[in-house]
C-alpha cells in the first residue's frame, strides 16, 4: 500500500482558508467594460462570442494557477513528508533493513551537573525517550553509554536499558565513540545520535576515523553551572610514614570558576579523626596547593580522605588516601668477617627503629621486605640466588647500602644493577662536596653552614661507570665517594670506602647520623597513597603482609561490597590486582588475607572532568560542518522535543518540501506567462 503524505506542522494546512480569496475576486469580478461604436455590426457578433470564451478560458487558468500557489505554499510551512525512511538491501540475506540507528548518551560524571530543570543526565534521557517515541514500529536501536554498547533493541527494549541507565566513573573520548558506533553498525549505513555535554578533554577531533557510513547528529546539552571547585590529589613529602612523628599532607586544590574563592573550608581525617580543618583561597581557574601537618598517633593502616563541600558537582569534593604507619623502623646489616657495632648503637638510640646482624651464611630465610635498609658490610661474594632476592628487594623499594670488601666481589653484582662500580684501591681521600639538594641531604644542614669539616678515609676505591647514578659524596680531587642509584621502586647507595673505624672516622662524625637515619627513613615503598578508578595504571597491592598463595579479599562496608582479588606479578616482582574494575566508587577498600588486614586501597574518581570546558556548537559545526548541531536548552522542553521530533522525521522519512516549492514557483511563473498573454 503506498504511503500517505503526512506533515510535521499540520496547523499551518489551515492556510488553506486563503484558498477563498482568489475564488471570490474571481466570481465577482469588478472590471469596467469600455463603450465602443461600431457602424456596422455584422462582424460583431462573431466576434464578440469569440472573445468572450477566450477570456472565460483565460481567467479560469489564472484561477487554478493562483490556487496552485497558495496551496504549493502553504503546504511548504507544513512540512509534508512521506513516512518509512530509506531503505537497505541487504545482498547477503535478500532482505530489506533500515539504516542502523546508534544512540550515545553520556553518563560520567560531567553530567551530574545541572540546568534549569535538573541535572544534565536526567536531560539527556528524556531527549532519548522523545527521539524512541518519535521513530516507527520495529524500528532497531542500539544504545551506547560509558558502560558499554548494546545492539539489536526494539523500542521497549531500548527504554528500558535507558530508564537504567546511572553516572559512572568511566567517561569516553568522542574518538572512542565513533570506533564503538562503527563495530555496532558494521558495514551498514548508520545514524549516530549523539547526547553529551562534550567536554573538551573528550573532544579529541583529530583521532577520530572518518567514514562516509555514519551520519554523526550532535545534541550539546549546556549546563548553567560553569564553577566547580574541587580537590585535585592528595599528597605526602614523605614516602615513609612513623608512629609519633609529625605527617605534612599536601592537598591540590583546582578551580573551573570564573571568580575568586575565599576561605574555603578543607577538611583532612584520618581514621575518622580530624586532623585538620582549614580555610584555602582559590584563584579564578587556578590551582592552589594547602599543607595540613599534623601527628600520626596509630600504628598500622591509616585511611585518611580531604574533603571540601561544592555543589552542584560533588564527585570530586573528596578525596581517599591510605598508607601504613610502622611502629619501627627495620635495618639489617650482613656481614662477612668483622661486624661493625656502630650501626647497632645508632639505631638502638631510639625505640623508633631495630637493628639486627646476620652472617652471609645465615641469610636463607631472611623475609627482605620486613626491612626498610639492608647493608652489605664488606661482602666479597654473594651466590646467584641472594643476588636476585637483593635485587627483588631494590625493585619492590627497599633499600641497599654496599660497602666494599677488600676483593671488590660484588663488582658483578653492581654491573647487573647498573651501579656504579669500585675501581683501583687509593689512598687518602677527604670528603670536599655534598649534594645537599638531594633526598638524602636535603634540610640536613642549615643554610650558614657553609665551612665544616668533614670526615675522610685512608683507603677508597673511586667509583667508575656512574651512569644514572647520582652523585652525593665527592672527594677534593673529585673522586665520587657515595652514590644513589634508581632501581625499580628503590635506591642503591654505593660507598667507595667501608666505615671501619681503622680506615675512617665518618661514625664518630654528625654527619653519620643523618647519612643513616634518612637512607632507613627514605624507603620508597612504591606504591601510591591512592589510585584512579579505571585507570591505565596498574593498581598495586602491599606485598609486605600478604603470604604466598594467600586467599585475598576486597571488602567495603560502605558500598556493600566484597569480592576475591585475582592478582598476578609484573616484571618488577609487584603484586598486581588484576579484577580492579569490581571496584566501580571511589571510597576505601580492605584487603583482607584469612579475615587478616594486609593492605587498604585508596579509590578516586578521575579529576579529568572537573574541568568545566566545554566544546560548543561553533566547535562542532566546524570540525562536521555535514552533520547537525543542536543545542539543548535544559528550561526549554517544549522547544527541545519539537527539535528531536524535526530530526528524527528528517532522518527517518522522505521530505516533500522542496518539491512542493519548486511547484509553487513553476505555477507562479506560469500563472505571469498567462497573465501576459494577449488574445487573439
Amino acid at each position: 500500500m503506498p504511503a500517505m503524505i503526512q506533515f510535521l506542522h499540520p496547523a499551518f494546512l489551515w492556510g488553506l482558508l486563503f484558498l477563498t480569496v482568489p475564488i471570490l475576486l474571481h466570481l465577482f469580478s469588478f472590471k469596467r467594460y469600455k463603450k465602443v461604436y461600431f457602424s456596422n455590426f455584422r462582424f460583431l457578433e462573431s466576434l464578440q462570442q469569440e472573445k468572450k470564451n477566450s477570456s472565460r478560458l483565460k481567467n479560469l487558468l489564472l484561477l487554478l494557477l493562483r490556487l496552485l500557489v497558495i496551496a504549493a505554499v502553504v503546504v511548504v510551512f507544513a512540512g509534508p513528508y512521506l513516512p518509512g525512511g530509506p531503505i537497505m538491501t541487504d545482498t547477503a540475506g535478500g532482505e530489506q533493513l533500515r539504516e542502523r540507528i546508534l544512540l550515545y548518551v553520556d553518563n560520567s560524571y560531567s553530567m551530574s551537573n545541572t540546568g534549569s530543570q535538573g541535572s544534565l543526565l536526567e536531560e539527556a534521557k528524556k531527549q532519548a525517550f522523545d527521539m524512541l517515541s518519535a521513530y516507527p514500529a520495529g524500528t532497531l536501536f542500539s544504545l551506547i553509554d560509558n558502560n558499554g554498547p548494546t545492539a539489536n533493541l526494539n523500542r521497549e527494549e531500548c527504554q528500558i536499558l535507558l530508564g537504567d541507565i546511572r553516572l559512572t566513573a568511566r567517561s569516553k573520548t568522542l574518538s572512542e565513540v565513533f570506533r564503538e558506533a562503527r563495530e555496532v553498525a558494521g558495514e551498514q549505513k548508520a545514524t549516530l545520535f549523539l547526547l553529551s555535554d562534550f567536554q573538551q578533554y573528550g573532544c579529541d577531533f583529530q583521532q577520530i576515523l572518518r567514514d562516509s557510513l555514519t551520519e554523526p547528529v550532535f545534541f550539546v546539552l549546556e549546563a548553567e553551572n560553569r564553577n566547580n571547585l574541587y580537590i585535585k590529589e592528595v599528597s605526602f613529602e614523605q614516602a615513609f610514614h612513623r608512629k609519633e612523628r609529625n605527617d605534612l599532607a599536601q592537598v591540590t586544590l583546582g578551580s573551573s570558576s570564573a571568580n575568586e574563592s575565599t576561605n574555603l573550608p578543607i577538611t583532612l581525617t584520618v581514621n575518622g579523626k580530624v586532623k585538620g580543618l582549614q580555610q584555602a583561597n582559590l584563584s579564578a581557574t587556578g590551582e592552589s596547593v594547602l599543607e595540613i601537618g599534623y601527628l600520626n598517633t596509630e600504628g598500622g593502616f591509616c585511611k585518611g580522605v580531604a574533603e571540601l563541600n561544592d555543589l552542584p558537582v560533588v564527585f570530586d569534593n573528596r578525596f581517599y588516601f591510605s598508607y601504613r604507619v610502622d611502629d619501627k623502623t627495620n635495618v639489617l646489616c650482613i656481614d662477612q668477617e668483622k661486624r661493625l657495632p656502630y650501626f647497632g648503637k645508632l639505631f638502638s638510640d631510639t625505640a623508633a627503629y631495630r637493628m639486627e646482624y646476620t652472617h652471609i651464611n645465615q641469610t636463607a630465610n631472611i623475609r627482605f621486605s620486613d626491612y626498610q635498609l639492608v647493608i652489605l658490610d664488606r661482602i666479597n661474594t654473594l651466590w646467584t640466588g641472594l643476588e636476585s632476592t637483593l635485587e627483588n628487594y631494590v625493585r619492590e623499594g627497599g633499600n641497599l647500602l654496599v660497602l666494599p670488601g677488600p676483593a671488590n666481589g660484588l663488582n658483578g653484582f653492581l654491573e647487573k644493577l647498573r651501579a656504579p662500580r669500585f675501581g683501583t684501591a687509593d689512598t687518602s681521600a677527604a670528603i670536599a662536596y655534598i649534594e645537599r639538594q638531594s633526598a638524602l641531604f636535603k634540610e640536613v644542614f642549615e643554610p650558614e653552614e657553609e665551612h665544616i669539616t668533614l670526615p675522610g678515609a685512608k683507603r677508597y676505591y673511586p667509583l667508575q661507570a656512574l651512569g644514572n647514578g647520582e652523585k652525593l659524596l665527592a672527594g677534593r680531587k673529585g673522586e665520587v665517594l657515595l652514590t644513589g642509584t634508581l632501581l625499580g621502586k628503590g635506591t642503591i647507595y654505593v660507598s667507595a670506602f667501608d666505615f671501619d673505624t681503622g680506615n675512617s672516622d665518618l661514625v664518630f662524625h654528625p654527619l653519620f647520623v643523618p647519612l643513616m637515619i634518612n637512607m632507613a627513613s627514605n624507603a620508597n615503598s612504591g606504591l601510591n597513597p591512592s589510585w584512579t578508578l579505571y585507570s591505565r595504571t596498574p593498581l598495586l597491592l602491599d606485598r609486605k603482609d600478604i603470604p604466598e598463595n594467600s586467599r585475598l579479599r576486597i571488602v567495603s562496608g560502605e558500598h556493600n561490597l566484597e569480592f576475591i582479588a585475582e592478582t598476578r606479578q609484573d616484571a618488577s616482582g609487584n603484586l598486581v590486582l588484576v579484577n580492579a574494575h569490581n571496584i566501580r566508587q571511589a571510597g576505601l577498600y580492605d584487603v583482607l588475607a584469612d579475615d587478616r588486614l594486609v593492605d587498604v586501597l585508596a579509590c578516586n574518581y578521575d579529576r579529568a572532568e572537573s574541568e568545566l570546558r566545554y566544546c560548543g556548537t561553533d566547535e562542532l559545526r566546524k570540525q562536521f560542518p555535514n552533520a547537525r548541531v543542536e543545542k539543548i536548552k535544559t528550561g526549554s522542553l517544549e522547544r527541545n522535543s519539537q527539535i528531536i521530533k524535526e530530526v528524527v522525521l528528517e532522518d527517518t522519512n522522505r521530505y516533500l518540501a522542496r518539491w512542493f516549492l519548486l511547484l509553487a514557483v513553476i505555477a507562479l511563473l506560469a500563472e505571469q506567462f498567462v497573465w501576459r498573454k494577449k488574445l487573439n
